[in-house]
């Protein structure tokens, strides 16, 4: 097996690299803007290649080059930037998407696997949000609520015609809210999560006037990297959407308060109520992962305590700025 990753230097890129060279693999990250920070424990053990999935061509001489078996497949546009561009975020989000299954189909690759999101549900009502938050399951309709997810929606629905038409062996992989080191960073105001952590780090202040009571299922990258190699090694599937995250909803209150054990000094200033996004979309949820426990044989692996443990040693061990 040859994995190759795009956006494999960004956070779940890198999360996922990292346990794929804990298990013996030598992954290949193409990124158009190499950044190492997140892989700076692992650059020896990957090949980096700087590169756009824009460009198909350039995209099937990698595949070539490197031997290429199996794709996964995470280069994005994030929110902010889709919704002020939306024709760079179908660019990306979609030709883009349609050159990785080009290259998989000109390849004879074994399989893609797609990073998707509950964007694809975009706002979620009823009774599978506030106050029964009846889990989501893979067979609801899509109803994209920004550019974002119309770039998901798009992309799943490609993939599974390649699969069907041309019998490119395409597994799509969707999330809910995740966190992780350098997500912060990168991703700004997306990173709340992130950002009650890195505060409580560095000793500043975190405020916020509402929400500390909003249930979401919030899942830690490193079982974004864990669902995604048992993706890439799953045999017998019979569909090929998966959702992947808790089973449970979390609140910014259960994070302050696993915060305040490792930094009891930490000034966590939540207020009560829901929506912390302030209406921005009702994309708050659980996922029903009764399918991913069945065929992917995934599990969570990172409860809060431990997924925050984690992220807190990470960023020193990579000596990440907060």
């Amino acid at each position: 097996m040859k994995i190759l990753i795009t956006g494999g230097t960004g956070v779940n890129g890198a999360a996922t690299a990292r346990l794929l060279v804990s298990r013996g693999q030598r992954p290949v990250l193409l990124d158009n803007r190499v950044d190492m920070s997140l892989i700076a424990d692992i650059a020896a053990d990957v090949d980096v290649v700087t590169g756009d999935i824009l460009d198909g061509a350039a995209l099937r001489e990698v595949v070539a080059a490197h031997g290429i078996t199996h794709i996964v497949h995470m280069a994005a546009l994030m929110p902010g930037p889709a919704e002020a561009n939306p024709a760079l975020a179908i660019a990306i989000g979609v030709d883009g998407t349609l050159n990785v299954l080009e290259a998989a189909r000109a390849g004879d690759i074994q399989r893609v696997v797609y990073t998707s999101s509950n964007a694809f549900i975009g706002d979620v009502r009823g009774k599978h949000g506030h106050p029964e938050f009846v889990p989501l399951d893979e067979s609801l309709p899509p109803n994209p609520a920004d550019m974002y997810g119309v770039t998901k929606v798009c992309s799943e629905t490609l993939g599974n015609y390649y699969r069907k038409r041309y019998g490119v062996d395409f597994v799509a992989l969707r999330y809910p809210s995740i966190y992780g080191p350098g997500k912060l960073a990168r991703h700004g105001v997306l990173a709340l999560y992130g950002k009650v952590i890195e505060d409580a780090m560095a000793g500043r202040e975190f405020s916020i006037p509402r929400g500390g009571d909003q249930r979401n299922d919030v899942v830690y990258v490193g079982d974004v990297a864990h669902s995604i190699v048992l993706a890439l090694n799953a045999e017998g599937l019979t569909q090929g959407t998966f959702n992947i995250g808790t089973g449970r909803g979390v609140t910014l209150k259960d994070f302050a308060a696993v915060l305040k054990r490792h930094f009891p000094d930490s000034s966590l200033d939540i207020g009560p109520g829901l929506d912390f996004r302030e209406g921005y979309k009702q994309s708050y949820c659980i996922f029903d992962i009764g399918k991913a426990r069945e065929q992917l044989g995934y599990s969570p692996q990172y409860d809060l305590e431990r997924g925050i443990g984690d992220y807190i040693e990470s960023i020193r061990k990579l000596d990440l700025p907060v």
